[in-house]
């Protein structure tokens, strides 16, 4: 018999977009976010500055959910992608031809950012049935995934890449049939808010890499 785990409290919801009725529009069709007409409520100074963060502001999306879940400040989004660049918490390398490549949002400087808001916060490694045992602890998890595990039109071509908040399952016996997450890029309504990703989908999209927040003692 399935049963539900589920976190006794309950998780906001922020896209990495300030109208995520537009995300198909602009992950997949090319839509340009400087035209989006709610850009200001992100927190940003600009359009430009808006849409920079548009493609980039997973971590600190998932960040956002969880630190307000658990009793944290409000904070914008754009905002909180200014703290995590000034604590070196967004990786851009340089590659020997000179090009700068992105790596992306340190897990340990977003743990990092949710303790210096009172919160426990830890960057781990787990598979998906500990993923499960954090849930059961009480964790409110963030799980690096591919970006394609949020667009079921997509084929998961590789692991890892993309932050979303998990903060629920449906198990049979010990192993999980569906994650219960937000999605900060989900392409659709029903892949946004309280998504619910079939675990195998989930497995093969998934780095093995979590970060885990709980309120402070």
């Amino acid at each position: 018999m399935p049963r539900t785990v589920l976190l006794p409290y309950s998780i906001p919801y922020y896209a990495q977009i300030a109208s995520p009725s537009l995300a198909e529009d602009i992950f997949v069709h090319g839509f340009d976010p400087v035209n989006d007409p709610r850009w200001a409520e992100s927190g940003a100074d600009s359009p430009k500055e808006y849409a920079y963060w548009v493609e980039r502001a997973c971590g600190v999306a998932c960040l956002k959910m969880c630190v307000e879940a658990l009793g944290g400040p409000e904070i914008s989004l754009v905002e909180w992608a200014r703290r995590g660049l000034q604590r070196g918490g967004y990786l851009i390398r340089q590659a020997e031809d000179g090009r700068l490549h992105e790596v992306g949002w340190v897990h340990s400087a977003l743990a990092r950012m949710a303790q210096e808001m009172g919160l426990q916060a830890e960057a781990r490694p787990a598979s998906l049935i500990e993923l499960v045992g954090l849930l059961e602890a009480g964790w409110l998890v963030v799980a690096s995934v591919s970006y394609e595990a949020g667009d079921d039109h997509l084929q998961i071509t590789h692991k890892g890449g993309h932050l979303m908040v998990v903060f629920g399952a449906i198990v049979e016996g010990t192993e999980p049939q569906f994650l219960l997450v937000n999605n900060p890029s989900g392409r659709r309504a029903d892949l946004q808010a309280g998504a619910h990703l079939p675990a195998a989908r989930f497995a093969e999209a998934f780095s093995g890499r979590v970060i885990v927040f709980r309120a402070g003692h």
